[in-house]
């Protein structure tokens, strides 16, 4: 009984000891991420450049060429986003080339997100779309060719 004793108070004491350790949080919880926040689409980057509005000068941001592109990406600190997109139609015609559009609707996206190491993750489906945080820029490198985007950049309001 009295080994039963001694081992119950050493197991007691390794518990105690090695539950508190110097990874702990030590009460950051509270501290919002640095996306949480309003952030306005600045730039929708396709490859090559294109001439949309056939001014003679071909430029690489949709929104430079199209007006009507715009979008707002909220994240909120309850771990949530939502995405309001006025976005572009993209179609193939032959050789190489695209007929590129304002989109008749807008679409609207939400889901939950996490940041970590100045990454942002948004979670909806399945594939995560992972934005990286560069002071008040968030940028998605998607890195496709016509008739995708080769990126989409997002300015803090």
């Amino acid at each position: 009984m009295k080994t039963l004793r001694s081992f119950l108070f050493l197991f007691s004491l390794c518990v105690l000891l090695f539950s508190c350790g110097s990874d702990d949080d030590s009460g950051n919880n509270n501290e919002p991420a640095p996306v949480i926040g309003v952030w306005d689409l600045v730039e929708l980057n396709v490859s090559p450049a294109q001439d949309i509005d056939q001014d003679g000068t071909s430029n690489s941001n949709i929104i430079d060429e199209l007006n009507c592109v715009t979008g707002i990406l909220t994240i909120n600190e309850v771990g949530t986003w939502s995405l309001s997109l006025n976005g572009v139609t993209v179609t193939s015609i032959t050789g190489g080339l695209f007929d590129i559009n304002c989109s008749s609707t807008p679409s609207f996206n939400s889901g939950t997100w996490a940041f970590q190491n100045n990454q942002l993750t948004l979670f909806q489906g399945v594939d995560p779309i992972i934005l990286t945080l560069n002071g008040d820029v968030l940028t998605n490198l998607v890195g496709e060719t016509l008739p995708d985007f080769s990126s989409e950049i997002y300015q803090r309001r």
